[in-house]
């Protein structure tokens, strides 16, 4: 596995804190932006440091979670504790522009493409040699996550600013919202650069970085969130051909549930299963997943299997009923996916309180499962949906031993058709991994699923709204409709 280290740079994001422009003075024994860069190895560093952002990103309670599953009708609240309550406003449809949580995504995204930015801009002001080659790949890193960023922020709030280049506190008020459209063409245009200039694949310690696959990966869920179809396969297309991936993930030659068990367990890295990832660490003061915690009750009696202490966890990410309902019977996905409850160590009684497994990682206290944020059956479903092909579906599916749809056995009764089938077995087989809502926005059925279900969802909330705080920063910022 790719074991990156980070570094942390004292770079803050520029849209929400103010510094002066005139003072260039640099402590010459701390690392500062003024005393840094000075060699290839250090800039390499810098760059290492985007993996830590994508790793932010990707934690349990960012954008892809906070919109792609707090907001679905996969997750709720059983019991939460806080002074606010911010985390229900996201699971219950009445979020207020002062959310707390909100602001923290919105801050967090944009320090990273600050980040992005800022490594690019040293890149091409460094003043000694490095391999032309090498300065490609290191661009094309900044870029994708940069790309990401935004990805999941135009879809979460909309029109957004778009910032492309290193920009002074200053300048940063003439960056108001650019239409959806045009976020969507500097994205794409910038993912088929980083095609075109990141490898492959990478070896030995560079496993676990960015790859042209990962860049089509990306491109293919962009062109079908815009329905140009045709386009998502040409990049689905790049993928599966390239025989790099499977649903082999173990390697061992068979394809069974083994592999999708396998896909969860806290020391799989990379695998082949795999396309894109975010990397964490186990271990003290090191980059750890918050996943677990995230997923995991909100009660000091629960521990999670083997353990004997107690681990409370949030307790916003509670598997619905609605979920646990969906998967067919004698589905060994279930295991994995939603853990019934757990036995109180002191009463030895056992406590109904679902949560998932997929994140379980016996280092508890600082658990380094990386998160997979696109994975090779993700493709395969994607791909069966812009060919209207159920082969591709009946892959992921006999991966794990259930009937294929068109089959005696498949539940046609509640999927009849091949959309449904494969709404149902995205469900199923992502649940928690941060699809579901963008899923059910990308085709239309969000309001549709979510009213049916009781929730109190319309058009305006299908966005985010803009924070409160940012708007007090540059009052020339806009809101999205619905929201005051």
């Amino acid at each position: 596995m790719k074991k990156i280290k980070y570094i942390t740079i004292a770079i803050f994001s520029i849209l929400f804190l103010g510094c002066s422009e005139d003072l260039d003075l640099y402590p010459l024994t701390q690392i500062t932006e003024g005393t840094f860069y000075k060699n290839e190895v250090e800039l390499q560093q810098a760059v290492d440091d985007v993996y830590r952002q994508l790793g932010i990103l990707y934690n349990g309670d960012q954008i892809p979670a906070r919109f792609g599953e707090q907001y679905s009708d996969n997750t709720y609240i059983e019991l939460a504790g806080g002074a606010n309550n911010y985390n229900e406003q996201i699971t219950d449809f009445f979020i207020q522009t002062d959310n707390g949580l909100i602001n923290t995504i919105w801050n967090n995204s944009y320090s990273t493409i600050y980040i992005c930015n800022n490594i690019l801009y040293q890149i091409e002001n460094i003043e000694f040699d490095v391999d032309e080659n090498k300065l490609e790949k290191m661009k094309g890193q900044a870029i994708f996550i940069r790309a990401l960023t935004y990805f999941n922020m135009v879809r979460a709030w909309g029109d957004v600013p778009y910032i492309d280049k290193k920009i002074s506190p200053k300048e940063s008020y003439d960056y108001l919202r650019v239409d959806v459209e045009t976020v969507y063409e500097n994205i794409i245009n910038d993912l088929l650069y980083c095609k075109q200039v990141l490898p492959e694949a990478w070896s030995g310690d560079d496993i676990g970085r960015v790859t042209q696959y990962g860049a089509s990966a990306v491109l293919a869920k962009i062109y079908l969130t815009l329905g140009e179809n045709d386009k998502s396969k040409t990049e689905l297309d790049l993928i599966i051909n390239s025989a790099l991936y499977s649903l082999d993930a173990n390697g061992d030659g068979n394809t069974n549930t083994d592999d999708f068990l396998y896909l969860f367990a806290a020391d799989t890295k990379n695998c082949q299963s795999s396309v894109l990832e975010a990397q964490y660490m186990a271990g003290e003061n090191a980059m750890n997943s918050n996943h677990q915690n995230q997923y995991s009750p909100f009660t000091w009696a629960f521990h999670l299997p083997g353990q004997t202490s107690t681990f409370r966890g949030t307790g916003i990410m509670t598997p619905t009923d609605d979920l646990e309902n969906e998967f067919e019977e004698n589905d060994p996905r279930k295991e994995v996916s939603i853990n019934p409850g757990y036995i109180d160590n002191e009463t030895g009684v056992f406590v109904d309180y679902p949560y998932t497994m997929k994140f379980y990682d016996p280092n508890w206290e600082y658990p380094g499962q990386n998160f997979e944020i696109i994975r090779y059956a993700d493709i395969l479903l994607m791909y069966a949906e812009v060919t209207n092909d159920q082969t591709y579906l009946n892959l992921v599916r006999s991966r794990v031993g259930m009937p294929a749809y068109g089959s005696d056995g498949y539940p046609s009764d509640k999927y009849p058709t091949l959309a449904l089938a494969i709404e149902h077995e995205r469900r199923i087989e992502l649940c928690f991994e941060f699809h579901r809502f963008f899923d059910l926005k990308r085709t239309g059925r969000a309001i549709e699923i979510m009213a049916s279900k009781g929730y109190n969802i319309d058009a305006n909330k299908l966005l985010f709204p803009i924070p409160l705080n940012a708007i007090d920063v540059n009052p020339d910022l806009t809101q999205n409709p619905g929201y005051n």
